[in-house]
Parts: C-alpha cells; structure tokens; sequence
C-alpha cells in the first residue's frame, strides 16, 4: 500500500538512498551510514552517502553533487526539489552548518525521510527547523526493517549506551566448531569465509576470547575484495593475561598494534607488556569489576565508549555462551559446514542452565533470514521480541 502523501516515485528515490547507505555500514564510525537522493521533478541531480569516518554527512554530499547540475546553472532556480535521506537531517551545528540548514540554503521543496534521528541534538529538531523555513518534511514508513539493519548499531548505541551485538559461528551440522583435538580449518566453506569478511567489514569492532587466540591464532584482518578496508578495532577477552604466554600472534602481524585491545581484570598489572616487545602499541584496558571473571555488560560500556557501534563477536564457545546467559546480543549469525563432528567435538555453547531446566525454560530464537552457499547455510537469528 502507498503512503497517501509518497507516491510510487517517491519509494524509487528512496530505495536508491537506502542502497547508498548500505554501502558505508561499518565504516563511518560513531555517526550512522545514511543516504540521499536530490531530484528536481523526476530528474536525479545528486547523491551521497556518509562518507569513512562519518563525514561530510549525506545530504551535504548530495547537495555538492546537485549545485554542479546543469539545472542549477541556468539563471532562475529550478523548482520541485524532492530530497530522500534515510535518518531525519541533523540540526546540531560544529564548524559547519547542520544538514537541516544546508537543506534549507539549497532551496528544497521537499524532503522525505525514512528514520528520526534520536540524538538529543536533533530529535525531531531537523524536521521543525526545515518546516519553519516552509518545507514540506514527511516520515515515511517505507523500507523500515531495511534501514533499521542499516541503523541498527547507532540507534541501539543511543538508546542503551551499548554497541549492537552480533555472535558469529561457525559450527558443523551438529554444532560442534572443532574436533577433540582442535581441529576447525575449515568446518565451512570458502563461500562462507567470504560472507564473513563482509561480516567484518560492516562492523566496527571485533571481539574473540583469548582460547580463540591460543588454538585458532586467527588474523582477524580484512581481506579478498576488502583489503582495501581500514582493519577493525580487536578486543580481546583475557582475565589472566595469559596471551603474554604466547610466543606467536598471528593478528599482530596482519592488524596495527594501536588497533589492538586486550580487556583483563583490573587486579592484573602492565608489568608483562613492558618487558615484551610484542605488545608495545597494544592497549591493555582494565575492565572494572569486582567479579573474578570480566563482567560482559562492563566490557560492551567500555567497547561502546571507544566509538563501536557494532561488535562482531567470533567466540569462542565461552564467550559466545556468556553473552547468550547475560541475554547482551542481539543477533546470531550461524554458518552451518555440511561435516557432523563427533560428540567430543567442542559445541557452539557451554552449558548455561542447570540439568534439570524444563524444554520450555529454554530461549527460544526467530528466524531472520536463510541463505544457501552451495551445501552451506547462512542463518541469521534474533531474540524473541
């Protein structure tokens, strides 16, 4: 059904600023991924997106691209500017206007957005200070799941002061991620390895216990057709910092030390990373808790203050199991190799509830999507609303 007040058209222009924003996911840190599409009539005269790093901002992208048109070359001004952005523009001001002001220097009609922005700075702001300046301003409802996966990090960040959580796993048909020995290159796929490396590439940061580090000794770079990717911030959870232990870690060959971040209980001192040339550039961040184990919801506070938006999480088992007990994710994405493993194998998750927990006591998922890689699957799950 069209929105009495969108037409067809309009749904067009906005699809192509919903692909726009999809593009920069993951790569435009603490600020959200938008995208915008200038038309005059039913002629695009600008794109843009939020651009590495989270600036310049859509609009103002798309608002250069339009000035230079050859519409807005001739003499009178054209009329019947439509402008389709995917989050409500900003009305706060740093050392250059806000987008809201922008929209309304550029001389818009009409502006059509598909979120509003709830930071405090803006919230409604935008909209009130275009429709001062008489611009007609609507929210539309259209495409509200797709940018709600687009926005997901930054509205949950504003929302609980927490990064967006997404577990990663890749298991055997019956669940195992490694053989009794520790065996697990490779339970999946090529295929699957691939979509991972785009997993990677639309979250800000990455976190994987330190049992990951010591038996899997994984990269965590980005690479293939994203090579060309800044790496991501790497946390990695080790209570004992036991890692000084380790003569070989493979990541710190392949991501930049200063990128690197060792999360340890705050009883634990420096004194091993100052007589190891290895961790020189590497930050150890003490975790406050009183608990002899790190606290999960303290560790995504500090990840969250580091500017991630979305954590993606690549275990192991420990970690993954923690974060299901303390019900802090929001999203499990399983790729599933066509291998069974035998039941001494090592399982996706520890136990979590006691033996005697009734069927029905135990959480229940819904499914978001399914993707087949040849005989692999791609399932996406979220939590019960």
């Amino acid at each position: 059904m069209i929105e009495s007040n969108v037409s067809r058209e309009d749904k067009k222009f906005l699809k192509l600023a919903l692909n726009l924003a999809r593009r920069n996911v993951g790569l435009t840190g603490k600020n959200p991924s938008v995208g915008c599409v200038i038309t005059c009539g039913d002629i695009i005269v600008g794109r843009g997106n939020t651009q590495l790093g989270g600036r310049p901002h859509a609009e103002v992208m798309a608002i250069k691209q339009a000035s230079a048109h050859y519409l807005f070359k001739k003499t009178r001004k054209p009329k019947d500017i439509n402008v389709y952005v995917t989050l409500e523009p900003c009305a706060h001001e740093t050392s250059t206007p806000s987008c809201a002001k922008e929209i309304i220097n550029f001389g818009a009609n009409r502006v059509i957005y598909l979120a509003t922005d709830p930071d405090d700075r803006t919230n409604g702001k935008g909209k009130f200070l275009m429709e001062e300046a008489g611009i007609n301003c609507i929210k539309s409802r259209f495409y509200e799941n797709e940018n709600l996966d687009i926005l997901n990090g930054y509205l949950k960040q504003k929302k609980t002061g927490l990064p967006y959580v997404t577990l990663k796993i890749g298991a055997s048909l019956n669940g195992k991620i490694a053989t009794s020995n520790g065996e697990s290159k490779w339970i999946t796929n090529e295929l699957c390895r691939k979509r991972v490396q785009l997993l990677r590439s639309e979250h800000d940061g990455i976190l994987i216990g330190k049992n990951s580090i010591i038996f899997d000794n994984p990269r965590l770079n980005l690479r293939d057709q994203f090579d060309a990717i800044e790496n991501k911030l790497i946390f990695i959870l080790d209570t004992n910092f036991e890692l000084s232990k380790l003569e070989n870690i493979a990541l710190f060959d392949k991501v930049e030390k200063e990128k690197v971040y060792i999360l340890t209980n705050r009883k634990f001192e420096e004194s091993t990373k100052k007589e190891n040339k290895r961790f020189r550039g590497v930050s150890i961040e003490r975790v406050n808790t009183a608990q002899e184990m790190l606290n999960i919801k303290e560790i995504l506070k500090v990840i969250s203050r580091m500017g991630v938006n979305r954590l993606l999480v690549e275990g192991g088992a420990r970690v993954w199991t923690s974060f299901l007990k303390e019900d802090l994710f929001d999203e499990i994405v399983m790729f599933t190799g066509n291998k069974i493993i035998n039941n001494s194998g090592t399982s996706c998750f520890d136990d979590f509830l006691p033996d005697d927990t009734q069927l029905r006591d135990f959480p229940n998922l819904t499914l978001k999507s399914l993707h087949k890689w040849q005989d692999n699957f791609e399932v996406k799950w979220i939590p019960n609303s």
